[in-house]
Order: structure tokens, then C-alpha cells, then sequence
């Protein structure tokens, strides 16, 4: 399903917190003499034993004449689903150093851009309004790409109400801190449906089990995964979408793999566009444009992904009309219930 996002104005604010690092490196200066970039990779979770995000962005920038092994390094770090780890490992590939710093996830991109005042930053946010004063435009140092998963929230919640409206009363599971613009729009949207929308905050992957017993011992209708990236990180869609079976919770989230993993459907921008994005406003900047120049990229192509056979497993009936716009329609069983 493709959507047009011409025209989209938001205003936005940015909080200027945290010491900048160092300037880059004169080491940088003789890498870039030999030929070779420099981009670090920062990831809260990870890596996981498949990497496909990782993988189109890596293609993209091989595309672009950025060869990994040949003229291109990819420096990575990973901060064990761990937040406070994340300005640390910034600054430790600021010094590598690096040319520019890709990172993901919105609180991510926000902890990262709030330590990182010089290097080039790329990020990849859910919520652009944490990032820069004009959707058109970056800040400083500071560009990359937006899923609209904030956004696209209300919409959201509409089409779990289309496939299943007895479901009055829906548990929000995200975490706060990641995208509080995404609970307030979902929570002003839900009176017009008839429903009454409750929450469960996970900040850290360890408060993930502790808030889906929560969750069993509510009893809601209906569960919606706002995806920051602890909660979409390995193993935890899988983790969800087993329970949401298990607590007969027809599941909607924003990405597809909630859907491959057993959730009942999910609406949101592809992969494959955010991350081959990403790979082009990096590219960008290593052949020399600045940040604030290159306009921050909207996703243009969104998927409804709905799992049949999750939905025969809880007893729902998509209605027909739904069926006929989805993109996929997954009617086998996922991997945990084949063992």
C-alpha cells in the first residue's frame, strides 16, 4: 500500500543537552587519503543471528560505490538493549574515528545526538519530532529517515478495530520514553472506535516478562506493540507474538515481522525502503554534503500484513473487505508453532 506524504509539515523542537565530542581525529584526514570511509554502526540491541536491516543497508551503500572490504568500514557497536551504554559507545566510534554515525531507534537517536556534536549523525527515527525543527530540513549535524510509525498509530488502531470490533478495551505496550507522541495520538483516536485504550511501559528488556503477566492478569480485548527497538529486537517478536497466542490476543504492531513471528497483522513502512534511505543519506555525506543540508527522508511505502492463520488460531474472522487490501496475507503457521 503506498501513501504520499507531500506537504507534511511538522513543527518540532529539539533539546540541545549534553558536552559535544572532540573534533574529528587528524587519523581520519589519512584514511580518507587512502580511500577509504569510515561509517559506525551503533545498535541498542543485537546482533541478532539474522541481520536483514543490516544487510540492505550494507547493499545499498555497495550500490552507491561503497564496498565494504575495499574502499568502505563498517565499525559496529552493540549496547546489549542497554540506553546508559549508548553514549559511551558514541563516543568510542567518534574516536575510531569514523566519517559518520548511523544509529536507530528515536530514544536512541536522541541519546546519541545529544552527545555527538561534530561527527556527522544519520538516524533513524520513528518520531521525527525529537530530532529537527522542520521535517525538510536537518539540524546541525544531524539528518536521516523517519518509518512514520508515530503518525501512522491512529490508523493503526483503526484497522485492528476493522478486523476485530468487539475489541473494546486495547492494551498500548511501547515504552514512554521512545515516542510519547505515539501513545497521545492513539489515546485521542481511541473514543471515536469505542475504545478504551490502557498502558504497558517497558523501558529495558528485562521489564518486558514482568509487564505481559501484567498484561495476562488484565485481560484486554486486544494488544497494540508500539515497536522501539528493544521491543523489536531478537528474540523479543517472537516472545509476543507466542504470548499474544497464548493469552488469545489478537496482536497489532507496526512492522512485519511481528506478523512473521504469529501477531495478527501489522500496517507500517517496509524495511528495505528505511534502511536502503538510511544507506543514501550516508552516502551523501561521505561525498560531501553536510547534514543540515540533506532533508530528512519520509518512508513512501507502507504494507498491511495480516496472519491468517493467527487469526483462524484465536477464532476471528477477517472480514473480506480487509483481506482484499492487505499486501500479504500469511497463512502458514510461524516457526514456534511448527516445533
Amino acid at each position: 500500500m503506498k501513501v504520499s506524504w507531500m506537504g507534511v509539515r511538522i513543527g518540532m523542537t529539539v533539546l540541545a543537552l549534553g558536552l559535544g565530542l572532540f573534533a574529528v581525529p587528524t587519523s581520519l584526514t589519512a584514511q580518507k587519503a587512502e580511500g577509504v570511509s569510515r561509517v559506525g554502526w551503533l545498535e541498542v540491541c543485537g546482533p541478532a543471528p539474522r541481520r536483514p536491516n543490516f544487510d540492505i543497508f550494507r547493499a545499498r551503500l555497495a550500490e552507491l560505490g561503497y564496498v565494504e572490504g575495499k574502499n568502505l568500514h563498517i565499525e559496529q557497536r552493540f549496547a546489549d538493549c542497554r540506553y546508559d551504554l549508548m553514549p559511551g559507545l558514541a563516543t568510542e566510534l567518534v574516536q575510531a574515528p569514523v566519517d559518520v554515525l548511523f544509529t536507530m531507534g528515536t530514544r536512541a537517536s536522541r541519546i546519541v545526538s545529544e552527545a555527538v556534536k561534530t561527527t556527522p549523525l544519520v538516524v533513524y527515527s520513528c518520531d521525527p519530532f525529537e530530532h529537527v525543527t522542520r521535517i525538510a530540513r536537518g539540524r546541525g549535524n544531524l539528518t536521516g529517515v523517519t518509518c512514520m510509525t508515530t503518525e501512522l498509530s491512529p490508523k493503526r488502531l483503526e484497522l485492528l478495530h476493522e478486523a476485530v470490533p468487539a475489541a473494546s478495551r486495547v492494551m498500548f505496550l511501547h515504552d514512554p520514553q521512545a515516542a510519547p507522541n505515539a501513545w497521545k495520538l492513539t489515546q485521542e483516536a481511541a473514543p471515536r472506535l469505542g475504545i478504551t485504550l490502557q498502558q504497558a511501559r517497558v523501558g529495558a528488556a528485562d521489564e518486558l516478562l514482568p509487564e505481559l503477566r501484567m498484561v495476562e492478569t488484565e485481560h484486554p480485548d486486544a494488544l497494540f506493540v508500539y515497536p522501539d527497538v528493544v521491543l523489536s529486537s531478537y528474540p523479543r517478536p517472537q516472545q509476543l507474538a507466542e504470548f499474544a497466542i497464548k493469552a488469545h490476543l489478537p496482536m497489532m504492531s507496526a512492522f512485519r515481522f511481528f506478523t512473521e513471528a504469529g501477531g495478527l497483522m501489522s500496517y507500517g513502512a517496509t524495511a528495505s525502503e528505511i534502511y536502503a534511505s538510511a544507506a543514501e543519506q550516508v552516502a551523501k555525506i561521505l561525498a560531501g554534503a553536510r547534514p543540515s543540508e540533506i532533508p530528512l527522508r519520509e518512508a513512501t511505502r507502507f504494507e498491511l500484513v495480516i496472519n491468517n492463520w493467527t487469526a483462524k488460531k484465536l477464532g476471528i474472522t477477517i472480514p473480506p473487505s480487509l483481506l482484499v487490501r492487505a499486501d500479504e496475507v500469511i497463512e502458514s503457521p510461524p516457526p514456534f508453532a511448527t516445533h
